[in-house]
């Protein structure tokens, strides 16, 4: 498996519609933590503003690639406004796992200048513009297709810095996750990891905490607890689950697993279909904040 499959594979992406239609104002986008949007523009004319960076002006059709770290205002220009399709992203299920992509800036795409996305953004927008049966099932999966090509597109420019993604691509820390991917039920150690990535503990521990900001052992527990919520989910006993996570016992896997998610595994699984994905609050102003026109 390729690097980029491999990281989608582990990463369960999830895509969704978010809004879609005519801005003549401001929209505001009150996000949570770990999501990512894509937004294409199909007409008119607009500014993505951030609090703390330059200005963005964007003048054509254009397809903007937002990370997570990203917040912003997109502020049409007058008169007449901006078309909008725009989609949210979760890595893993509501944005619970260590799954950060590792881009640090926005990318914006004249749509021109896609030409292997000009097909899909035209079937996108066509599916939009056409109400049918399963159409909120197709958008979401094209916008999944379209941000799998923007993510290439960004490894190929080098644009990806940080992260699993970036992790995966390297030649030391790769072969260490792919193992702890692989086999999670083993007795993983620092030294162990650093061994496979041929460097000294030391340098292993540094590069790895660089990278993906958290501690080898650290990423090693959460992918573990990722694995153990996928066999509750289908059904796996108790055991069974401990035993394919690296745990002893059931107790000190339970033990584990509480401390990392904040619940023992059977209250969570029991109450894991009242959990809501991330709630998104969409509103657009007309001039100033206060004075909302719709969301």
């Amino acid at each position: 498996m390729d690097v980029l499959s491999e990281f989608f594979e582990r990463t369960s992406l999830q895509g969704r519609l978010l809004f879609a239609g005519p801005v003549d104002g401001t929209l505001l986008l009150d996000k949570p933590p770990g999501m990512a949007f894509i937004h294409v523009i199909e007409r008119g004319a607009l500014d993505m503003v951030h609090s703390d960076k330059p200005r963005i002006a964007i003048s054509q059709p254009s397809v903007l690639f937002c990370p997570s770290c990203c917040c912003y205002k997109l502020r049409a220009h007058e008169p007449g406004g901006v078309d909008l399709i725009c989609a949210s992203f979760q890595f893993g299920r509501y944005g619970q796992q260590p799954f950060e992509l590792g881009l640090e800036e926005t990318l914006v795409f004249p749509l021109s200048a896609l030409e292997q996305l000009g097909p899909v953004i035209g079937s996108l927008v066509n599916e939009f513009r056409t109400p049918a049966p399963g159409r909120s099932k197709a958008l979401n999966l094209l916008f999944e297709y379209v941000f799998v090509l923007l993510v290439r597109r960004a490894v190929n420019e080098g644009r990806i810095t940080s992260g699993l993604l970036y992790a995966l691509q390297d030649s030391q820390l790769g072969p260490a996750l792919i193992c702890i991917h692989q086999e999670p039920h083993l007795p993983w150690s620092v030294e162990r990891l650093a061994e496979l990535a041929n460097m000294s503990r030391t340098k292993f521990a540094a590069l790895f905490n660089e990278v993906m900001d958290m501690t080898p052992m650290a990423y090693v527990t959460a992918w573990r607890m990722k694995v153990a919520q996928d066999l509750l989910r289908e059904g796996k006993p108790i055991k069974v689950i401990a035993d394919a996570v690296g745990y002893g016992s059931q107790a000190s896997f339970s033990r584990s697993f509480a401390q990392q998610v904040g619940q023992p595994p059977g209250e969570w699984l029991r109450g894991e279909g009242q959990i809501m994905p991330a709630k998104l609050q969409v509103q657009i102003y007309r001039d100033e904040p206060g004075q909302a026109q719709g969301g």
